[in-house]
């Protein structure tokens, strides 16, 4: 048995892209496609590869000897901003623009 071979209309029916989007996604190689004839063809298994290859890494589930100890990492989620005054993030840039003045050795040659 072979692999589902989709058309154009058929990738993009499947990805739930406009086929437009689709195939200049396949012009740009970041789909993979193959352009038989006139038309595109992929192949619905290397789409459902891509788009798992296109997760961010955060977001992919981080391997573990345990499965029930597997951690499932959101790309979604945003750190929390802690909010600092003015006055403080002023002081903290001063401290850090400051010039480090170095005290210069009294000559100690004896005549």
């Amino acid at each position: 048995m072979g692999e589902a071979l989709l058309s154009l209309k058929e990738a993009a029916r499947f990805l739930k892209l406009h086929p437009n989007t689709v195939r200049a996604l396949a012009k740009a190689g970041r789909i993979p496609a193959a352009k038989l004839g006139r038309g595109w063809r992929f192949i619905e298994a290397d789409l459902v590869a891509a788009a798992r290859e296109a997760y961010f890494r955060p977001a992919r589930m981080q391997p573990s000897a345990f499965p029930k100890e597997a951690i499932w990492h959101s790309g979604n989620v945003q750190e929390p901003i802690i909010s600092t005054s003015p006055l403080q993030t002023e002081v903290e840039l001063d401290a850090l623009l400051a010039r480090t003045i170095e005290r210069r050795r009294k000559s100690t040659t004896t005549g």
